[in-house]
């Protein structure tokens, strides 16, 4: 017999002689009496448990199985010996010749003797320990197998059968799990086993029943066996009863089941610890359960090595205690769920945590949620805990085909889960079913009166879908089934805070914290502490059906902005929408990791504003971004959002809502484009465009901001065809409760696969005039690898194909690292006789790296001549040349580089700002200015060099260009006094005097703490000249008396101000 982890068998069928087993490296066997056909057979672990008081949805049923056990009082006779003449056949007789190897066999046909019975128990014990083993260690066709061998021999051997039935189980094959776990209790019974078989007989078949919703069979099963349970004793019947009666709906009866479990002893196995601290937790005793599952993990490690099982445990029980808050000593949930995936790479359990734990945390985007609950189904495809998982997924991404199907399944599987059931409530109500959501929630709640996990799980699957104000009263009622129900809390503060009533969100918020009974939350947490810090730093203004929450030292200058910007925006797009929206709140703030936090509850969240409906968060001018970016483009985005919830009722997938809202910030003002041209580029060529289907799930991962403007894209296809009313109608058909498939159909008569078979040809025409090599792929490559002719095709466009493969492989290996694979190729095509440009230009670049620039710039003008473009290499080019001092021809490189991909959105490497540098290198400031605008038009958060140009405008007196630029400077940075005075003049030069007295005063009472030019305070002069010339415009517009007030007041501040002199001599 193999080792454990290596479980290759050399005893198999009938056979005269056997070669003695190897001693497999498990724990000590069992005595002689406990293996009489009475060993409890190996089970899971039952750690995953209840969290308090049915606040949080229990976690998968298959994880919460309860392990090999350990010996209890049994009868000691030994099984009934073959009868007389009847020999030993097949695996028993081998098995029975091992264990007599070093005797004389018994003669043909004699009975065997009872201690030799017992021997052969002893070794069917240890296969059934390893093949336990080769469970939990995520090899279960191993185990199947041998446990098959078992059964073949012996189909009364219910040990081997209920194991076997565990493995169906967790396989997803639950028809094979119930007729397996049905005979071995059978078996057991009749055969008059020992109570610890019978009682691990019953847990495995309850579990199997709990797992499909069968809580009145899981309870009837527990209880037919009587007193071989022993909940007072062993921590795994405690749990198994529990979960009966928890989900049976009788809580107070599990809480007592629940407590009889506490009280077992820690003299037990590692597998009855994690029972153990799963009637701990259920009760709510967090930290009693941690140290338990310490224990077990202690006991496990010394036995052989960490378990899957516990770490889960460990990982659960931390998550539910510490929600992401890092706590010194303590293992994360993620490292730990981690580890467990280490050892058995398809445990449920583990999957499942990590899964949710990444649903829970945006930032943790190294794996996507889809990615991780692909693995599971991939290896149990009717996993219900899996599907139960991916149809919440689905419906809060809004893939409700998607979700539909999976409950299909799920109907099959296990109709009467709760959580299948709650679900379908919540779907009832996106489709506007509100009365059938109803119903099915009054069906559950009279099967179990006290479970608020229904109403909250509707409200929160709302809140995932930005219906907040929908999701208030399921999340109400939830609050006043429970009141200790703190996630309810939890997500009531959410709802609240998120339609506005922040005083109100601060209040649930400080209830959930009480009820969570030292449960930590990094979200409430920061939640928490960010409205605390709004109430203390922030002050509130209103302005009609606007109202601004913002720091008071800025407030006269975003008042002086924002209200009008805002104002505006509403009556635009209210306007273009045919809506137009309820009060409105948008909070400003000053610190990155506020704004984070009070947008999605954790800090760097990659955006710049966020939109609930009725209330918009939004990045200050004077946050740590300062200068980078457009205020005003992010406020008209956000506010594009207000109008597009309330038209839906917050009802659209998210893909659209964004995608419209960045078609507005184009179509409002080119300069605001995200500029992601280059990720397209490389999104296309690798056949990564995300698809319609999956588009909404780009916002929960690291492609969030290509998520942005594939949506973006998506919709100016879809208006450059169709216009733009029907986009008003795809809101109406979203509201109405279509799903994606429906409302296509609807309003565009197609389907999500058509429109993305148009994207492609779309994007093609998109990127037709970038010249630039992809940044490929390894899956991309590997395709091509496979599918690339071993032959060069003879000729004609195949052989051009081939060349262009190879080229791709080899540009691929380059940027991998891999410079061997890269010459390899390159190889290939010159035994062929190619010489394609693409390859032409990557010898170019690997010549420049090995520091050969000579050859490189050969190779590089060489493929030019011959009308190869490829931006990179012709920056590359420009810049040899340029320091080779062939200016001349270095601005020829540099403008075919700029025409090969202008305004490339890495500075370092944009042709209009070498330009830039060539044209002052050569003295000809106007053509550096003429490449500074060029570049300006991609770049709308560029305020100094927008400064620089708009001065160049102004020495020349084009007074209308230098205003446009100063408007769009103010759009990101509008607290620098200069940039207000150079504005007024240009507006008084073009006679735009009401704007001239504006920017004037602004510059006049602009806080000098927060003017980033000069922060010290205004000179009596300066200010006097301010005022000089703000009288000057109220003359110009005659407001007489108001021009003698200024000059008089300038003059107060400076007797000497000539203009203020000049003024009041003219006004006399």
């Amino acid at each position: 017999m193999a080792s454990a982890r290596n479980p290759r068998r050399v005893v198999r069928g009938p056979r005269a002689r056997a070669k003695p087993p190897r001693t497999p490296t498990l724990p000590a066997s069992p005595s002689p009496t406990m293996l009489s056909g009475g060993s409890r057979a190996p089970e899971e672990h039952c750690g995953r448990a209840l969290r308090n008081e049915s606040l949080t949805t229990p976690r998968p049923i298959a994880a919460y199985s309860c392990a090999m056990p350990e010996p209890r009082l049994a009868p000691t006779t030994a099984p009934t010996p073959p009868a007389a003449g009847a020999a030993p056949r097949g695996r028993l007789a081998a098995l029975l010749l091992l264990a007599l190897s070093a005797v004389a066999a018994p003669a043909h046909g004699a009975p065997v003797p009872p201690q030799d019975e017992a021997e052969l128990a002893a070794l069917l014990a240890r296969e059934r320990e390893e093949a336990d083993l080769m469970r939990r260690r995520g090899n279960p066709r191993s185990a199947r197998k041998l446990l098959s061998e078992h059964l073949a021999d012996d189909p009364n051997d219910a040990a081997s059968r209920t194991l076997l039935a565990r493995i169906r189980m967790e396989a997803g094959e639950y028809d094979k799990a119930l007729r397996h776990g049905e005979r071995a209790l059978a078996d057991a019974i009749a055969a008059g086993g020992p109570f610890e078989l019978r009682a691990a007989c019953a847990r495995t078949l309850a579990e199997t029943q709990l797992m499909l919703g069968r809580y009145v069979e899981a309870l009837h099963t527990l209880e037919s066996i009587g007193g071989a349970l022993a909940p007072e004793a062993d921590a795994r019947d405690a749990w198994a009863l529990g979960r009966a009666l928890w989900e049976g709906g009788d809580r107070d009866g599990a809480r007592r089941i629940f407590r009889l479990g506490v009280s077992t002893s820690n003299e037990q196995s590692w597998k009855g610890l994690v029972a153990k601290a799963a009637c701990e937790r259920a009760v709510g005793r967090l930290e009693r359960a941690s140290k338990t599952l310490v224990l077990a993990d202690e006991q496990a490690t010394s036995e052989g090595g960490e378990e899957p099982d516990v770490l889960v445990a460990l990982a659960d029980l931390y998550f539910e205690s510490e929600r992401e808050v890092d706590v010194p000593g303590k293992r994360p949930a993620g490292e730990l769920y981690k580890a467990a995936l280490t050892i058995h790479p398809t445990h449920a359990g583990g999957l499942l945590g990590l899964f949710e734990l990444h649903r829970y945390n945006r930032r943790r985007t190294s794996r996507t949620p889809a990615a991780i609950l692909a693995e599971l189904l991939t290896a149990a495809p009717s996993s219900i805990d899996g599907l139960l998982a991916g149809a919440s997924a689905d419906l809060e991404d809004g893939r409700l085909r998607e979700m539909r199907t999976r409950l299909d399944e799920l109907r099959l599987l296990a109709p009467n889960r709760r959580e299948l059931r709650t679900l379908e409530a919540a779907l009832a109500w996106v489709e506007h079913k509100e009365e059938q959501c109803e119903a099915i929630l009054a069906e559950l709640l009279r099967e179990s009166p006290e479970d608020s996990r229904p109403e909250r799980e509707v409200g929160r699957h709302l809140l995932e879908l930005y219906r907040f104000a929908e999701g208030l009263p399921f999340l109400r009622r939830a609050v006043e089934r429970a009141p200790s129900d703190y996630e309810a809390w939890t997500q009531l503060g959410r709802a609240l805070a998120n339609t506005g009533d922040e005083d109100a969100a601060r209040a649930a918020l400080a209830k959930a914290k009480s009820a969570a009974r030292g449960r930590q939350d990094a979200w409430r947490n920061n939640m928490t502490l960010v409205l605390k810090r709004m109430k203390e730093v922030q002050v509130v203004e209103s302005s009609g059906e606007l109202t601004f929450a913002w720091r008071p030292d800025a407030a006269d200058i975003l008042r002086e902005y924002l209200v009008p910007f805002y104002t505006a925006a509403r009556s635009e797009l209210a306007e273009r929408y045919g809506y137009t929206p309820g009060p409105t709140r948008i909070e400003v703030f000053r610190r990155h990791k506020d704004w984070s936090v009070r947008s999605v509850g954790f800090e760097g969240f990659p955006a710049l504003g966020v939109c609930f409906g009725p209330v918009v968060t939004a990045l200050s001018p004077l946050c740590e971004l300062r200068g980078s970016f457009s205020w005003a483009r992010t406020g008209f985005h956000e506010f594009s959002h207000v109008i597009h919830l309330g038209l839906s009722h917050n009802r659209c997938p998210r893909w659209i809502t964004e995608g419209l809202a960045t078609w507005e910030e184009v179509n409002r003002n080119p300069t605001w484009t995200r500029n992601m041209r280059r990720e397209l580029v490389d999104a296309r060529a690798n056949g990564d465009l995300i698809l319609v289907r999956d588009l909404n799930r780009a916002f929960r991962g690291g492609r969030i901001l290509f998520g942005y403007y594939e949506g973006g894209l998506l919709c100016r296809m879809l208006i450059d065809e169709h216009g733009f009313q029907p986009m008003i109608h795809l809101l109406e058909a979203f509201d109405r409760g279509l799903d994606l498939d429906q409302a296509f159909e609807e309003v565009f008569d197609t389907t999500p696969e058509a429109v993305d078979e148009a994207f492609r040809a779309f994007v093609d025409d998109e990127i037709a005039a970038l010249a630039i090599e992809p940044r490929w792929t390894r899956k991309q490559a590997v395709r091509l690898r496979i599918g690339l002719a071993r032959e060069v095709p003879a000729a004609g466009p195949e052989r051009d194909q081939w060349a262009d493969d190879v080229c791709t492989l080899a540009w691929s290996a380059w940027q991998a690292g891999r410079l061997i694979d890269a010459q390899e190729a390159l190889r290939r095509l010159d035994r062929a006789g190619l010489a394609p440009l693409r390859g032409q230009f990557l010898r170019g670049e690997m010549a420049l790296a090995r520091g050969d620039e000579e050859r490189a710039r050969e190779l590089w003008e060489a493929a030019v001549a011959a009308g190869g473009r490829e931006f990179r290499a012709l920056v590359g080019l420009g810049s040899l040349q340029q320091r080779a001092g062939e200016l001349e021809r270095a601005q020829r490189t540099y403008l075919l580089a700029e025409a090969a991909f202008p305004g490339y959105d890495d500075s370092d490497l944009s042709a209009e700002l070498r330009l830039v540098e060539l044209y002052l290198e050569r003295g000809e400031p106007d053509e550096a200015m003429g490449a500074r605008e060029r570049w300006l038009a991609w770049n709308a958060g560029e305020y100094g060099m927008r400064l620089v140009v708009a001065g160049w405008h102004v020495a020349a007196d084009r007074h209308a260009e230098a205003v446009e630029l100063f408007a769009q400077a103010n759009e990101v940075d509008p607290f620098h006094r200069a940039l207000h005075e150079r504005w007024a003049r240009s507006l008084r030069a073009l006679e735009r005097h009401e704007e001239a007295l504006r920017e004037l005063r602004v510059a006049r009472i602009l806080p000098h703490e927060l003017d980033a030019d000069l922060p010290g305070p205004l000179a009596p002069e300066d200010e006097a000249e301010l005022l000089a010339l703000a009288a000057d415009s109220l003359r110009a517009l005659g407001r007489e008396d108001a021009s003698r007030t200024a000059a008089l007041e300038a003059l107060e501040l400076d007797p000497d101000c000539e203009l203020a002199l000049e003024l009041m001599s003219s006004l006399k």
